[in-house]
């Protein structure tokens, strides 16, 4: 029996009926008008929200609200530091008997002076194998996605740690947050608990780690999700300051919001990472003395681009000087590219640690190889399909 693959949607639409390509243009005309009324709306309520620019905020008495200011303008910085961007490339294939999962870790350390780079170094050596993990425990889905999460974590944060411990840089870069996310702690009934556990002493040892060395740990998310900045406004300043709805702001993520709100070269206030650190499934987990100093702001450094999340540990200097510090530097790192707002070192340090699928694929079959067709070790069913 032949079969002829599914025709593409182009060809669809080259191909099929005229009742049909008018329901799918019809679908892409309803869909562009949302997205644009959606954007309208937004905007709309931004717009209203200007307002607060000029309040000072210790006059809300909110225990949420942590400098004085809700925005503050910020200067791109001479750079002369050593800094220091870790970030991981990764794969994974499940099968019938185990699973792999590649893992590639980079620290790029720049040194620079006058703002110009003169040197940059790696660690370990860019051009290392991959380091293959095999896993033979039972894993369901869920548990095989957090697997391979917390081991990438691990791989990250250990490479932070012997970074900071072998260069001695003034600021190292994390690719993403500053601690684990909802995602990479496992279920309570799940047989990787305490590979959890290790994960946060080891964040714990980062932290202590560059706190001994006086280096600076500043984490950077790339396409944020976070609502923090929202509630805060909603439950802090809207429902004393009756601008708008509080309720009107669920539409927004913290990015977009402060898309329409912040200008170039702007970060908004600080804030805590959580209202409430004991009720927060992952700083809970955490000892006090780190939790407490987890901070955030976010920063535009381009008209073209949205503004970045950023995560640091508050080293005890006085707060509106540390985050203006902080985004001096941010800033300068993350201004190569006017529709990319992105730190240059993390940049780098994730071209040098990208890996391609077809890695695993060659160890793969070259296992499968030497263990000869008629062994029990064979990829999945949904993976042998012969059509």
């Amino acid at each position: 029996m032949n079969f002829s693959p599914a025709p593409s949607l182009e060809n669809l639409f080259k191909e099929t009926k005229p009742e049909f390509t008018m329901n799918v243009n019809s679908l892409i005309s309803d869909a562009v008008t949302k997205i644009k009324g959606t954007e309208g709306k937004k905007k709309s309520i931004a717009e209203k929200l200007s307002a607060l620019k000029k309040e000072k905020l210790d006059s809300f008495n909110s225990a949420e609200l942590l400098e004085e200011n809700f925005f503050y303008p910020i200067q791109p910085a001479e750079l002369n530091l050593k800094i220091a961007g870790t970030d991981s490339g990764f794969v994974g294939k499940r099968m019938h008997s185990i699973d792999i999962i590649l893992i590639k870790t980079v620290s790029a350390v720049f040194s620079y002076k006058k703002n110009i780079l003169e040197k940059a170094e790696y660690f370990p050596s860019p051009t290392d194998f991959p380091k293959p993990f095999i896993s033979s425990n039972v894993l369901e889905n869920d548990e095989f996605l957090c697997n391979k999460s917390l081991l990438r974590l691990k791989e990250e944060i250990s490479c932070s740690k012997k970074a900071i411990e072998n260069f001695k840089p003034d600021y190292c870069f994390i690719d993403g947050s500053i601690i684990p996310q909802y995602a990479d702690k496992p279920r309570k009934d799940s047989q990787l608990g305490s590979d959890y556990l290790d994960l946060i002493n080891l964040f714990e040892s980062l932290y202590q780690t560059a706190e001994e060395n006086n280096c600076n740990l500043i984490a950077t998310v790339e396409d944020s999700r976070g609502s923090r900045f929202r509630s805060i406004l909603q439950k802090g300043l809207l429902e004393k300051n009756h601008l708008i709805e509080p309720s009107s702001l669920d539409c927004f993520f913290d990015s977009s919001l402060l898309d329409y709100l912040l200008l170039k070269n702007q970060r908004s206030f600080c804030f805590n990472y959580t209202s409430s650190i004991k009720d927060h499934p992952i700083l809970n987990d955490f000892k006090e003395k780190w939790a407490s100093k987890i901070k955030t702001f976010y920063l535009k450094p381009s008209l073209l681009d949205r503004p970045l999340r950023i995560e640091f540990l508050h080293n005890g200097k006085e707060l509106t000087e540390y985050c203006n510090e902080i985004g001096s530097v941010v800033l300068t790192l993350s201004s190569l590219h006017k529709e990319y707002a992105y730190p240059s070192i993390l940049i780098e340090a994730d071209l040098r640690a990208r890996l391609k699928p077809n890695e695993v694929e060659t160890l793969f079959n070259k296992i499968q190889d030497k263990l000869g067709r008629d062994n029990a070790f064979l990829s999945l069913r949904r993976n042998s399909r012969p059509f």
